[in-house]
């Protein structure tokens, strides 16, 4: 009987072996790598979805103002300059937005958090956005 309970002591303190732990290790890093790349789809969501928003109000903006005066505005200053729309200064430092007919283009600066460069296009006559943080994207 006391053999018995010195085998299974010894047994229970031995531990896990290295190959265990590094089966383990790769296991949590295929499951890290998964999430952050899913995490970081979120991430482009979310900015993208802040653009939206922005290129919405900026087309209705532009909307309201072409009916008022029979033409189109080209620049967001424009517009701001005529109390059509109030931007906040965090939303034009990070996204500089151009119209173009009824194309509305926003394209974030290096003040963005998810880098410089990347585009979100809202297509008035359609009412369909694309680029950054949308599925069509790239």
């Amino acid at each position: 009987m006391f053999n018995k309970f010195k085998m299974m002591k010894n047994k229970a303190t031995q531990g896990f072996t290295l190959v265990e732990i590094l089966v383990v290790l790769v296991i949590v890093a295929i499951l890290a790598g998964l999430a952050f790349v899913s995490y970081r789809g979120y991430v482009d969501k979310g900015y993208g979805s802040e653009a939206q928003l922005l290129l919405k109000e900026v087309a209705g903006a532009s909307e309201m103002y072409e009916a008022m005066h029979g033409g189109q505005q080209t620049t967001l200053d424009e517009l701001e300059s005529k109390a059509f729309i109030d931007v906040s200064d965090a939303q034009k430092r990070k996204w500089k937005v151009e119209i173009s007919g009824d194309m509305f283009i926003a394209t974030s600066s290096d003040e963005m958090d998810g880098g410089a460069g990347k585009e979100v296009r809202f297509d008035r006559l359609t009412g369909e956005f694309s680029g950054y943080g949308f599925e069509a994207s790239e």
